[in-house]
């Protein structure tokens, strides 16, 4: 039996009606608001008079990449012939002896299915299939005027001669000779891409080696279908040129572009949460195509013979093209400017590339799969949705730097070891710019954060906030303004609590010496009055002296390195090393100023000293400043993002921010992140013990021998490692045993951190930020060894739910440098007091204490750090880029510097710098350089 199907008929709306649940029981549909898509299509193939073998040739290859194992596309189209037939009886009428008799025509049109037409064997039924047969057999029903039959002179079959043209023309296009293969359809200029064109079967569809079409430009010598000459085997995709494969690139690009008009603009308005179709954003309906060649869209490409009847469109024809016209409207959008319509005959396919037209290739790396998030090649070339990207998140390809979602393909699973902030966001910048990568991270504590903890104590009436470790940001530019970025990007900004530069805090920084406290000069500050100020105070003695002398000091420009207070004594007198650098690196390092690097500390007094010369006051006085290599391509990336809101902007101009509950905040919200996305896995209590590079004839990796607790250690396998422990736990656990040994020797020191909190709101005598104690004080006046007080009620306004006064004091440091037991928490709160007594006068029993001992929390740069790190990266370089490091050990102690270090390795990895290690800023030439920013 053959039946007719059109569009916009009830036929062919009862085969959509039972299509789609199909789909739907079989498991080809998405989920989403695109189901529909698929099963339209199906009907156009219908309409397209494909046979059922073709059906279900491109559902299984084209469509749905099935496996040639699986049937699923057979039965499905054998299904559907079923239902053709059924749905036809119901709809039209015909009872089953019509049917019988109608399957024993000969003549059908090309948009009429049979099942015995697709019966394998039966050459005469599928011979009339063919247009050519129809034109020959179709002249006994030309009397009716049912189907154009040629000029007027051709219509009367009773002239003489008549008989002998009509069949000179039926034997010259008489095909049923030909093989299935080389018969054609009619030549109108709208055929689909994939019809049977004479030339030389390819063999099956999943052949690598099946013939290439190429532009002509492309096409290798003598071969004119893109195969080899004399007829050899096409050129393999891998032995292909740069050429060929950008050309095939090319056509690929095509076909996502015609794919993408087979969705409308209402299926496009995907539901958030939904995974959208991986269509390129160039060939979205109503974007602007770049490089776009001019063609139809699908519906366009629908075979329609029969158009013409008598030199005018039938009327059921003009219904037909006024619904495919509304179709073509909603599923294309505006049309293309300049598309030109094919002349009849011309069969040329859009997907074939002339050596005339211009085009430029896409890249792979700047198109989305179409599997985007399901996608499960590791090496996958095209660009990918972020796992950690909010929902409905459009991928942005139009930048000129590497995308946030680039992908490189050289790298596999990646371990992360540690937890710390910098080991939390580095697995988080992994996961957003290489989706396809498996990230586990290793954490040998129970809790993730690392130094950052924050803690909440209920004190009767309500909660306060204790920091155990850092308790503000600065934001400075560029690593603050990263760290901004992260909290952004992590959906904390409305968390932020600011302090203002014109805020007590801000304003108010003391130094005790040598028995009370010593305002520091800074914002808000007369001149006059504070000249004389410092004058009066032995803190600042010999200070404007030496600073008057500084450009006349010796200058050294053959040193490596040497310490800061070695520096300072050297150009500015020792007062002033003594009483306030060291100070000001107790609150900063915990370290003394006199073991301190100054090359890795303070690289602006180093390098202007070396390179230029020159006084640090005169290349002050010059307008000199140094500038990273690393920063250029930071301000670079900001530009091109444009303005911030408004209230990062005010986060940018504030003195210092934290968060509402406590700077732990943001290791919470990156851990929460973390554990949403599928390709990231955290294992808490689990020690690396060794790691080391594996090679094979074909393959490198880094293998870990990871234990959890007392079970027993497992050998794991990862394509990269980001270390972000410390240099010495490193060392102790990579193979060969020695390798790593330089980074080992970066020494930290224990600081004891103790919280009190008072039910007084006016326990202090001042108001300000805090206070820090130099190297220089009296040992009476400071037998605990403090470092530092904080006010963290006038520090960190707004974090507690009930008024009251707030302090941070630390103990140790540097100070207890070769102890080998450390005070209690008990003894530690009753030092912590003794400290506030004498200082402050305080003799109030505070209402919560909470005292903490952070062993080895802070490392330090000594003397020689840079010629060590230097050292580390040529070690770090044998293992071809498969091991980096970042964090603290490093490049930075302070909280922005550890997520700077963090970016700057995961950046490498991404860009596929095999030769970079995390401390490639310490190799030759890769240092800063001087240069006057100012007139």
């Amino acid at each position: 039996m053959s039946v007719e199907i059109s569009l916009n008929t009830p036929l062919a709306d009862a085969l959509s009606n039972v299509v789609q649940p199909k789909l739907t029981e079989i498991g080809w549909n998405t989920g989403g608001l695109d189901d529909s898509a698929l099963g339209e299509y199906i009907i156009l193939m219908l309409v397209n008079g494909k046979t059922q073998d073709q059906i279900a040739a491109e559902l299984s290859n084209d469509l749905l990449s099935l496996g040639p194992d699986d049937t699923g596309a057979t039965d499905f189209a054998k299904w559907l012939f079923e239902q053709v037939h059924i749905l036809n009886a119901q709809t039209n009428g015909t009872t089953a002896s019509q049917m019988q008799q109608a399957s024993q025509g000969q003549g059908s049109a090309p948009h009429q299915v049979g099942e015995h037409q697709l019966a394998e064997g039966n050459s005469q039924i599928g011979a009339s299939r063919m247009p050519d047969a129809d034109m020959g057999d179709a002249m006994d029903d030309a009397q009716d005027g049912s189907i154009p039959t040629g000029p007027k002179s051709m219509r009367s079959v009773s002239r003489p001669g008549n008989k002998r043209l009509i069949g000179q023309l039926s034997k010259a296009m008489d095909r049923t000779g030909d093989a299935m293969l080389h018969r054609v359809r009619p030549q109108q200029g709208t055929e689909r891409i994939n019809m049977h064109n004479r030339q030389p079967p390819k063999g099956p569809r999943n052949d690598l080696n099946r013939n290439q079409r190429l532009p002509p430009n492309l096409r290798p010598s003598g071969a004119p279908n893109g195969g080899m000459p004399n007829g050899g085997m096409a050129t393999p995709l891998m032995n292909a040129s740069p050429q060929q494969q950008m050309a095939l690139f090319a056509m690929l690009e095509e076909q996502a572009r015609m794919m993408s008009q087979i969705f409308s603009p209402q299926q496009q308005s995907f539901m958030q949460g939904v995974p959208q179709p991986a269509i390129n954003p160039n060939f979205r309906p109503g974007g602007q195509v770049q490089n776009e060649q001019s063609g139809r869209s699908l519906f366009d490409r629908i075979q329609r013979p029969n158009q013409r009847q008598n030199g005018s469109f039938s009327k059921h024809q003009q219904t037909n093209n006024a619904n495919l016209q509304t179709l073509n409207q909603q599923s294309s959008g505006a049309g293309v400017e300049g598309a030109q319509e094919p002349t009849n005959g011309d069969v040329t396919s859009s997907m074939e590339v002339e050596s005339s037209q211009k085009s430029q290739f896409e890249q792979p790396s700047d198109t989305i799969c179409k599997f985007n998030l399901k996608c499960s090649k590791t090496d996958c070339p095209y660009a990918h949705q972020s796992p950690a990207a909010p929902p409905g998140t459009t991928l942005d390809l139009s930048s000129g730097s590497i995308p946030d979602n680039g992908f490189n393909s050289s790298v596999g699973d990646v371990a992360v070891l540690g937890g710390g902030i910098t080991g939390l966001a580095s697995a988080y910048y992994i996961a957003e710019r290489l989706p396809h990568s498996q990230i586990t991270l290793f954490e040998g504590r129970s809790r993730l954060g690392g130094w950052l903890r924050s803690t909440q104590v209920d004190v009767g009436n309500g909660n306060v906030v204790f920091e155990q470790g850092p308790r503000n940001l600065r934001p400075t530019r560029p690593n603050g303004w990263l760290t901004l970025d992260l909290i952004n990007s992590l959906g904390l900004e409305n968390q932020v609590l600011m302090t203002s530069k014109q805020s007590v805090a801000a304003q108010n920084r003391f130094i005790y010496y040598p028995d009370h406290l010593v305002r520091m000069p800074g914002p808000g500050s007369s001149l006059l009055p504070t000249i004389v100020y410092m004058l009066q105070e032995p803190v600042f003695k010999g200070l404007f002296r030496a600073a008057a002398f500084e450009p006349f000091r010796p200058i050294l420009v053959d040193q490596q390195d040497e310490s800061v207070g070695s520096f300072i004594a050297r150009r500015f007198g020792p007062a002033l090393a003594n009483n306030i650098v060291s100070a000001l690196l107790h609150g900063i390092y915990a370290g003394d100023v006199y073991q301190l690097s100054l090359r890795s500390i303070f690289p602006y007094l180093f390098y202007a000293e070396r390179e230029l010369s020159i006084s640090v006051g005169a290349a002050y006085a010059l307008g000199f400043g140094l500038r990273w290599p690393q920063d250029a391509s930071l301000e670079a990336e900001w530009a091109r993002a444009g303005p911030v809101s408004q209230r990062t902007q005010a986060i940018r101009n504030s003195s210092v921010f934290t968060f509402k509950k406590g700077i732990g905040q943001l290791a919470d919200q990156l851990e929460t992140k973390l554990r949403q996305l599928p390709n990231v896995s955290i294992r808490r209590g689990t020690v690396v013990d060794q790691l080391q590079l594996k090679q094979t004839c074909d393959s490198e990796n880094i293998e870990l021998l990871a234990r959890s607790g007392s079970d027993q250690p497992t050998k794991e396998s990862f394509s990269h490692v980001v270390s972000t422990v410390s240099g010495k736990a490193l060392h102790g656990a990579v193979r060969p045993a020695s390798s790593l040994f330089v980074l080992s020797q970066t020494p930290a020191v224990t600081v004891m951190v103790v919280n009190l909190y008072f039910s007084n709101p006016s326990v202090l005598p001042v108001r300000g930020f805090g206070y820090l104690l130099p190297r220089s004080l009296p040992f009476e006046q400071n037998p605990e060894r403090a470092l530092g007080v904080v006010f963290d009620s006038d520090a960190s306004i707004g974090q507690d739910e009930i008024p009251g006064t707030k302090v941070t004091v630390m103990l140790g440091g540097h100070w207890w440098d070769g102890w080998e037991a450390y005070p209690d928490e008990d003894m530690g709160a009753s030092m912590a007091k003794s400290v506030l007594k004498r200082h402050l006068g305080i003799s109030e029993i505070p209402r919560a204490t909470c005292v903490g001992l952070q062993k080895d929390c802070i490392p330090q740069y000594t003397v020689g750090h840079h010629g060590r790190m230097s050292l580390g990266h040529e070690a770090l370089q044998k293992f071809k880029g498969r091991l980096r490091v970042a964090g603290s050990s490093y490049t930075g102690v302070g909280l922005n510097d550890c997520v700077r270090s963090a970016r700057n390795v995961v950046t490498s990895l991404v860009e596929g710098r095999q030769r970079d290690t995390g401390l490639e800023s310490f190799a030759r030439g890769n240092g800063p350089t001087l240069s006057r920013s100012k007139t």
